[in-house]
């Protein structure tokens, strides 16, 4: 069974192809700091200007994907 539709785990709306960079995948691990067997991750999908909306100014500049293009 292949996935056929992201949805945007931020704004909760469907992710089009259209964008060079849709979708972005998120992944989320707990416990960084502790031992690799304590660690869970887990991977949500966004829109990349969701995500980069998400962001503090001083941290949104250094997430540059538009110009590795």
């Amino acid at each position: 069974m292949s996935l056929v539709a992201f949805q945007c785990s931020i704004c909760g709306h469907n992710i089009d192809k259209t964008s060079p960079l849709d979708p972005c995948g998120i992944t989320i691990f707990s416990n960084f700091g502790k031992d690799e067997s304590q660690q869970l991750e887990q991977m949500f999908f966004c829109h990349y200007e969701c995500f980069r909306g998400c962001l503090d100014t001083g941290v949104r500049e250094y997430l540059n994907l538009e110009d590795q293009k």
